[in-house]
Protein backbone atom coordinates (compact mmCIF):
# COMPACT_ATOMS: atom_id res chain seq x y z
CA UNK A 1 0.00 0.00 0.00
CA UNK A 2 2.79 2.41 0.93
CA UNK A 3 4.60 1.59 -2.30
CA UNK A 4 1.46 2.34 -4.32
CA UNK A 5 1.00 5.63 -2.44
CA UNK A 6 4.61 6.62 -3.05
CA UNK A 7 4.28 5.85 -6.76
CA UNK A 8 1.06 7.90 -6.97
CA UNK A 9 2.58 10.90 -5.21
CA UNK A 10 5.75 10.71 -7.33
CA UNK A 11 3.64 10.67 -10.50
CA UNK A 12 1.61 13.67 -9.35
CA UNK A 13 4.74 15.57 -8.30
CA UNK A 14 6.39 14.82 -11.65
CA UNK A 15 3.31 16.06 -13.52
CA UNK A 16 3.15 19.29 -11.51
CA UNK A 17 6.85 20.03 -11.95
CA UNK A 18 6.94 19.30 -15.68
CA UNK A 19 3.58 20.58 -16.89
CA UNK A 20 2.30 24.16 -16.80
CA UNK A 21 -0.82 23.53 -18.90
CA UNK A 22 -3.92 22.86 -16.79
CA UNK A 23 -5.73 21.21 -19.70
CA UNK A 24 -3.33 18.25 -19.51
CA UNK A 25 -2.09 18.53 -15.91
CA UNK A 26 -5.43 18.36 -14.09
CA UNK A 27 -6.83 15.35 -16.02
CA UNK A 28 -3.63 13.44 -15.21
CA UNK A 29 -3.95 14.28 -11.50
CA UNK A 30 -7.61 13.25 -11.49
CA UNK A 31 -6.81 9.91 -13.12
CA UNK A 32 -3.86 9.12 -10.83
CA UNK A 33 -5.91 10.02 -7.74
CA UNK A 34 -8.96 8.08 -8.91
CA UNK A 35 -6.91 4.96 -9.64
CA UNK A 36 -5.11 5.07 -6.30
CA UNK A 37 -8.15 5.77 -4.12
CA UNK A 38 -10.29 3.39 -6.18
CA UNK A 39 -13.16 5.79 -6.87
CA UNK A 40 -15.44 5.33 -9.85
CA UNK A 41 -15.91 9.03 -10.47
CA UNK A 42 -13.58 11.97 -9.88
CA UNK A 43 -13.72 15.55 -11.12
CA UNK A 44 -12.18 18.98 -10.68
CA UNK A 45 -14.37 22.08 -10.89
CA UNK A 46 -12.78 25.53 -11.11
CA UNK A 47 -14.27 28.87 -10.10
CA UNK A 48 -14.77 31.48 -12.77
CA UNK A 49 -16.32 34.57 -11.18
CA UNK A 50 -19.33 33.10 -9.31
CA UNK A 51 -19.63 29.92 -11.34
CA UNK A 52 -18.12 26.47 -10.82
CA UNK A 53 -17.30 24.76 -14.11
CA UNK A 54 -16.12 21.20 -14.76
CA UNK A 55 -12.49 21.25 -15.88
CA UNK A 56 -11.94 17.50 -16.11
CA UNK A 57 -13.39 14.20 -14.86
CA UNK A 58 -13.03 10.43 -14.95
CA UNK A 59 -15.84 7.87 -14.87
CA UNK A 60 -19.43 8.83 -15.56
CA UNK A 61 -20.11 12.24 -17.09
CA UNK A 62 -21.24 14.76 -14.44
CA UNK A 63 -24.94 15.63 -14.44
CA UNK A 64 -24.09 19.36 -14.58
CA UNK A 65 -21.19 21.06 -16.37
CA UNK A 66 -21.50 24.14 -14.19
CA UNK A 67 -23.30 25.49 -11.16
CA UNK A 68 -23.31 28.66 -9.10
CA UNK A 69 -21.00 29.06 -6.13
CA UNK A 70 -22.96 28.15 -2.96
CA UNK A 71 -25.44 26.15 -5.05
CA UNK A 72 -25.83 22.67 -3.57
CA UNK A 73 -23.20 20.77 -1.62
CA UNK A 74 -20.31 21.31 -4.05
CA UNK A 75 -21.19 24.99 -4.44
CA UNK A 76 -21.21 25.36 -0.66
CA UNK A 77 -17.71 23.84 -0.47
CA UNK A 78 -16.57 26.39 -3.08
CA UNK A 79 -18.24 29.24 -1.24
CA UNK A 80 -17.13 28.42 2.29
CA UNK A 81 -13.89 26.50 1.76
CA UNK A 82 -15.14 23.75 4.10
CA UNK A 83 -14.71 20.15 2.95
CA UNK A 84 -17.71 17.81 2.79
CA UNK A 85 -17.54 14.08 3.50
CA UNK A 86 -20.33 11.52 3.32
CA UNK A 87 -18.88 8.24 4.47
CA UNK A 88 -21.10 5.17 4.60
CA UNK A 89 -19.99 2.28 6.74
CA UNK A 90 -18.55 -0.87 5.24
CA UNK A 91 -21.73 -2.73 6.20
CA UNK A 92 -24.19 -0.31 4.60
CA UNK A 93 -26.43 -1.77 1.94
CA UNK A 94 -26.06 -1.72 -1.83
CA UNK A 95 -26.60 1.57 -3.55
CA UNK A 96 -25.00 3.63 -0.80
CA UNK A 97 -22.31 6.09 -1.86
CA UNK A 98 -19.35 7.79 -0.27
CA UNK A 99 -18.69 11.35 -1.35
CA UNK A 100 -15.66 13.55 -0.73
CA UNK A 101 -15.59 17.19 -1.84
CA UNK A 102 -12.40 19.10 -1.05
CA UNK A 103 -11.81 22.81 -1.62
CA UNK A 104 -8.82 23.71 -3.80
CA UNK A 105 -7.26 26.48 -1.74
CA UNK A 106 -4.16 28.57 -2.34
CA UNK A 107 -3.73 30.48 0.91
CA UNK A 108 -7.13 32.00 1.65
CA UNK A 109 -8.17 31.95 -2.01
CA UNK A 110 -10.58 29.21 -3.11
CA UNK A 111 -9.89 28.14 -6.69
CA UNK A 112 -12.31 25.24 -7.07
CA UNK A 113 -13.42 21.85 -5.76
CA UNK A 114 -11.98 18.32 -6.06
CA UNK A 115 -14.80 15.74 -6.06
CA UNK A 116 -14.30 12.01 -5.37
CA UNK A 117 -17.39 9.78 -5.42
CA UNK A 118 -18.50 6.14 -5.55
CA UNK A 119 -15.54 4.62 -3.75
CA UNK A 120 -15.12 0.89 -3.76
CA UNK A 121 -16.70 -0.50 -0.58
CA UNK A 122 -18.28 2.95 -0.08
CA UNK A 123 -15.76 3.98 2.54
CA UNK A 124 -12.90 6.51 2.80
CA UNK A 125 -10.65 5.70 5.73
CA UNK A 126 -8.76 8.44 7.58
CA UNK A 127 -5.50 7.84 5.71
CA UNK A 128 -7.26 8.11 2.34
CA UNK A 129 -8.97 11.37 3.34
CA UNK A 130 -5.59 12.77 4.42
CA UNK A 131 -4.01 11.70 1.12
CA UNK A 132 -6.87 13.30 -0.83
CA UNK A 133 -6.39 16.52 1.14
CA UNK A 134 -2.68 16.53 0.33
CA UNK A 135 -3.31 15.94 -3.38
CA UNK A 136 -5.94 18.69 -3.39
CA UNK A 137 -3.48 21.13 -1.81
CA UNK A 138 -0.82 20.27 -4.41
CA UNK A 139 -3.39 20.60 -7.16
CA UNK A 140 -4.38 24.07 -5.86
CA UNK A 141 -0.73 25.17 -5.82
CA UNK A 142 -0.33 23.98 -9.41
CA UNK A 143 -3.43 25.96 -10.47
CA UNK A 144 -2.21 29.08 -8.69
CA UNK A 145 1.24 28.70 -10.26
CA UNK A 146 -0.41 28.43 -13.68
CA UNK A 147 -2.46 31.58 -13.01
CA UNK A 148 0.63 33.52 -11.93
CA UNK A 149 2.55 32.26 -14.96
CA UNK A 150 -0.30 33.31 -17.27
CA UNK A 151 -0.38 36.81 -15.74
CA UNK A 152 3.39 37.12 -16.10
CA UNK A 153 3.19 36.14 -19.76
CA UNK A 154 0.39 38.66 -20.29
CA UNK A 155 2.47 41.38 -18.61
CA UNK A 156 5.47 40.48 -20.75
CA UNK A 157 3.31 40.75 -23.87
CA UNK A 158 1.99 44.11 -22.73
CA UNK A 159 5.52 45.33 -22.07
CA UNK A 160 6.59 44.12 -25.51
CA UNK A 161 3.62 45.89 -27.10
CA UNK A 162 4.50 49.02 -25.14
CA UNK A 163 8.09 48.93 -26.39
CA UNK A 164 6.93 48.35 -29.96
CA UNK A 165 4.39 51.16 -29.68
CA UNK A 166 7.05 53.50 -28.33
CA UNK A 167 9.50 52.58 -31.10
CA UNK A 168 6.91 53.01 -33.86
CA UNK A 169 5.78 56.36 -32.42
CA UNK A 170 9.37 57.63 -32.37
CA UNK A 171 9.95 56.50 -35.97
CA UNK A 172 6.72 58.14 -37.17
CA UNK A 173 7.60 61.41 -35.44
CA UNK A 174 11.09 61.46 -36.96
CA UNK A 175 9.81 60.75 -40.48
CA UNK A 176 7.13 63.42 -40.16
CA UNK A 177 9.72 65.95 -39.03
CA UNK A 178 11.77 65.28 -42.17
CA UNK A 179 8.69 65.54 -44.40
CA UNK A 180 7.72 68.81 -42.70
CA UNK A 181 11.12 70.31 -43.56
CA UNK A 182 10.66 69.48 -47.26
CA UNK A 183 7.14 70.91 -47.23
CA UNK A 184 8.52 74.08 -45.68
CA UNK A 185 11.05 74.39 -48.51
CA UNK A 186 8.26 73.91 -51.05
CA UNK A 187 6.20 76.64 -49.37
CA UNK A 188 9.03 79.12 -49.85
CA UNK A 189 9.21 78.50 -53.61
CA UNK A 190 5.49 78.46 -54.42
CA UNK A 191 3.21 81.41 -55.07
CA UNK A 192 1.24 82.10 -51.91
CA UNK A 193 -1.93 82.65 -53.96
CA UNK A 194 -1.77 79.33 -55.81
CA UNK A 195 -3.87 76.26 -55.11
CA UNK A 196 -0.72 74.20 -54.59
CA UNK A 197 0.21 76.42 -51.66
CA UNK A 198 -3.17 75.72 -50.06
CA UNK A 199 -2.69 72.00 -50.70
CA UNK A 200 0.66 72.09 -48.92
CA UNK A 201 -0.92 73.78 -45.90
CA UNK A 202 -3.64 71.10 -45.86
CA UNK A 203 -1.02 68.33 -46.02
CA UNK A 204 0.90 69.93 -43.15
CA UNK A 205 -2.29 70.04 -41.11
CA UNK A 206 -2.94 66.32 -41.68
CA UNK A 207 0.69 65.58 -40.86
CA UNK A 208 0.22 67.45 -37.60
CA UNK A 209 -2.73 65.17 -36.85
CA UNK A 210 -0.57 62.08 -37.48
CA UNK A 211 2.24 63.52 -35.35
CA UNK A 212 -0.12 64.11 -32.44
CA UNK A 213 -1.52 60.57 -32.75
CA UNK A 214 2.05 59.18 -32.64
CA UNK A 215 2.82 61.27 -29.55
CA UNK A 216 -0.44 60.12 -27.92
CA UNK A 217 0.67 56.52 -28.44
CA UNK A 218 4.07 57.33 -26.96
CA UNK A 219 2.55 58.94 -23.86
CA UNK A 220 0.16 56.05 -23.26
CA UNK A 221 3.10 53.62 -23.31
CA UNK A 222 4.69 55.45 -20.35
CA UNK A 223 3.85 54.90 -16.70
CA UNK A 224 3.92 58.62 -15.97
CA UNK A 225 3.46 61.63 -18.20
CA UNK A 226 6.39 64.09 -17.99
CA UNK A 227 5.63 67.73 -18.78
CA UNK A 228 7.97 70.66 -19.36
CA UNK A 229 6.49 73.95 -18.18
CA UNK A 230 7.40 77.40 -19.46
CA UNK A 231 5.75 80.82 -19.18
CA UNK A 232 3.95 82.01 -22.29
CA UNK A 233 1.03 84.22 -23.31
CA UNK A 234 -2.24 82.42 -23.93
CA UNK A 235 -2.57 84.24 -27.26
CA UNK A 236 0.52 82.33 -28.51
CA UNK A 237 -1.29 79.04 -28.02
CA UNK A 238 -4.51 80.36 -29.55
CA UNK A 239 -2.72 81.67 -32.66
CA UNK A 240 -1.19 78.24 -33.29
CA UNK A 241 -4.59 76.60 -32.90
CA UNK A 242 -6.16 79.11 -35.31
CA UNK A 243 -3.63 78.16 -37.96
CA UNK A 244 -4.41 74.46 -37.72
CA UNK A 245 -8.16 74.95 -37.46
CA UNK A 246 -8.21 76.52 -40.91
CA UNK A 247 -8.02 73.13 -42.61
CA UNK A 248 -11.39 71.77 -41.47
CA UNK A 249 -12.80 75.32 -41.45
CA UNK A 250 -12.19 75.60 -45.22
CA UNK A 251 -13.26 72.06 -46.14
CA UNK A 252 -16.75 72.46 -44.65
CA UNK A 253 -19.23 75.00 -43.37
CA UNK A 254 -17.96 74.60 -39.81
CA UNK A 255 -17.45 77.94 -38.08
CA UNK A 256 -14.62 78.05 -35.52
CA UNK A 257 -14.64 80.99 -33.13
CA UNK A 258 -11.85 81.84 -30.69
CA UNK A 259 -12.70 84.12 -27.77
CA UNK A 260 -9.85 85.28 -25.54
CA UNK A 261 -11.34 87.26 -22.66
CA UNK A 262 -8.00 87.74 -20.91
CA UNK A 263 -4.59 87.31 -22.52
CA UNK A 264 -2.78 86.28 -19.36
CA UNK A 265 0.52 84.50 -19.13
CA UNK A 266 0.37 80.91 -17.97
CA UNK A 267 3.04 78.50 -16.70
CA UNK A 268 2.40 75.23 -18.52
CA UNK A 269 3.64 72.85 -21.21
CA UNK A 270 2.52 74.68 -24.37
CA UNK A 271 3.10 71.77 -26.74
CA UNK A 272 1.00 69.45 -24.60
CA UNK A 273 -1.78 71.99 -24.20
CA UNK A 274 -1.75 72.43 -27.97
CA UNK A 275 -2.41 68.70 -28.26
CA UNK A 276 -5.26 68.93 -25.75
CA UNK A 277 -7.12 71.56 -27.74
CA UNK A 278 -6.13 70.16 -31.12
CA UNK A 279 -7.78 66.88 -30.07
CA UNK A 280 -10.87 68.62 -28.71
CA UNK A 281 -11.28 70.81 -31.80
CA UNK A 282 -10.93 67.83 -34.14
CA UNK A 283 -13.42 65.82 -32.09
CA UNK A 284 -15.83 68.74 -32.26
CA UNK A 285 -15.40 69.05 -36.04
CA UNK A 286 -16.04 65.32 -36.41
CA UNK A 287 -19.21 65.56 -34.26
CA UNK A 288 -20.56 68.49 -36.27
CA UNK A 289 -20.01 67.08 -39.74
CA UNK A 290 -20.60 69.48 -42.61
CA UNK A 291 -22.23 72.39 -40.82
CA UNK A 292 -22.12 73.82 -37.32
CA UNK A 293 -20.23 75.96 -34.86
CA UNK A 294 -17.25 75.44 -32.55
CA UNK A 295 -16.22 77.88 -29.84
CA UNK A 296 -12.98 77.92 -27.89
CA UNK A 297 -13.25 80.47 -25.11
CA UNK A 298 -10.53 81.44 -22.59
CA UNK A 299 -10.80 83.50 -19.43
CA UNK A 300 -9.18 83.87 -16.04
CA UNK A 301 -11.05 82.38 -13.08
CA UNK A 302 -9.33 83.27 -9.82
CA UNK A 303 -5.95 81.52 -9.79
CA UNK A 304 -6.93 79.36 -12.77
CA UNK A 305 -7.22 79.79 -16.50
CA UNK A 306 -10.52 78.37 -17.78
CA UNK A 307 -10.85 76.96 -21.29
CA UNK A 308 -14.23 76.14 -22.79
CA UNK A 309 -14.57 74.07 -25.97
CA UNK A 310 -18.18 73.80 -27.17
CA UNK A 311 -19.78 72.53 -30.37
CA UNK A 312 -23.25 72.31 -31.86
CA UNK A 313 -22.74 68.68 -32.89
CA UNK A 314 -24.60 65.42 -32.37
CA UNK A 315 -23.94 65.29 -28.63
CA UNK A 316 -23.03 62.31 -26.44
CA UNK A 317 -25.41 59.88 -24.77
CA UNK A 318 -25.45 59.56 -20.97
CA UNK A 319 -24.20 55.97 -21.25
CA UNK A 320 -21.14 57.10 -23.20
CA UNK A 321 -20.27 60.16 -21.12
CA UNK A 322 -18.68 58.01 -18.42
CA UNK A 323 -16.54 56.15 -20.98
CA UNK A 324 -15.17 59.16 -22.87
CA UNK A 325 -11.73 59.18 -21.25
CA UNK A 326 -11.16 55.43 -21.56
CA UNK A 327 -8.40 54.49 -24.05
CA UNK A 328 -9.70 53.24 -27.43
CA UNK A 329 -13.28 54.38 -26.79
CA UNK A 330 -14.42 56.18 -29.95
CA UNK A 331 -18.20 56.63 -29.51
CA UNK A 332 -18.69 55.95 -33.21
CA UNK A 333 -16.21 58.54 -34.46
CA UNK A 334 -15.48 58.62 -38.17
CA UNK A 335 -11.77 59.28 -37.56
CA UNK A 336 -9.45 58.45 -34.71
CA UNK A 337 -8.38 55.59 -32.50
CA UNK A 338 -9.93 56.66 -29.21
CA UNK A 339 -6.56 57.60 -27.74
CA UNK A 340 -7.09 61.37 -27.86
CA UNK A 341 -9.35 62.00 -24.87
CA UNK A 342 -7.45 59.53 -22.68
CA UNK A 343 -4.29 61.54 -23.34
CA UNK A 344 -6.17 64.83 -22.91
CA UNK A 345 -7.18 63.78 -19.41
CA UNK A 346 -3.63 62.66 -18.56
CA UNK A 347 -2.18 65.99 -19.72
CA UNK A 348 -4.71 68.02 -17.71
CA UNK A 349 -4.03 65.91 -14.59
CA UNK A 350 -0.27 66.37 -15.08
CA UNK A 351 -0.94 70.13 -14.94
CA UNK A 352 -2.91 69.68 -11.67
CA UNK A 353 -5.97 70.77 -13.63
CA UNK A 354 -9.54 69.52 -14.00
CA UNK A 355 -11.66 68.58 -16.99
CA UNK A 356 -15.41 68.06 -17.13
CA UNK A 357 -17.92 67.51 -19.91
CA UNK A 358 -21.58 68.30 -20.46
CA UNK A 359 -23.62 67.17 -23.42
CA UNK A 360 -27.13 66.87 -24.77
CA UNK A 361 -27.81 64.26 -27.43
CA UNK A 362 -28.53 65.92 -30.77
CA UNK A 363 -27.69 69.40 -29.47
CA UNK A 364 -24.22 70.14 -28.10
CA UNK A 365 -21.10 69.01 -26.25
CA UNK A 366 -19.09 71.24 -23.95
CA UNK A 367 -15.68 70.56 -22.35
CA UNK A 368 -14.55 72.78 -19.48
CA UNK A 369 -10.87 72.76 -18.48
CA UNK A 370 -9.31 74.64 -15.58
CA UNK A 371 -5.52 74.84 -15.17
CA UNK A 372 -3.59 76.73 -12.46
CA UNK A 373 -2.25 79.95 -13.99
CA UNK A 374 1.09 79.81 -12.22
CA UNK A 375 1.70 76.09 -12.69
Amino acid sequence: MKGQLLNALIKISAEINSNMELDTLLPDIVKITGDYLKVRNASIMLIDWNTLTINCYTGAAPSHNSLSVKQGIVGDVAGTGTEYIVNKSKNSGKGSKSFLALPLKAGSKILGVFNLTDKDEDFFNEDEVSIARYIASQCALAIERHNIYTKMRANENLQAIGLLKSSVAHDISNLLSIADVYLGLMEEEIDKNSNVYEYIKAVKSEMKRISILATDMLDLSKDKLVIHKTKFAISELINELKLYSEAFNKSSNVQVEFIVKSDDEIVADKNRLFRVFFNLLNNAADAIGEKGRIILSVKRTGKDISFLVADTGKGISKDNLGKLFQPFFTSGKIKGTGLGLAVVQDIIKAHSGRISVRSRLGAYTCFLIRIPKDG
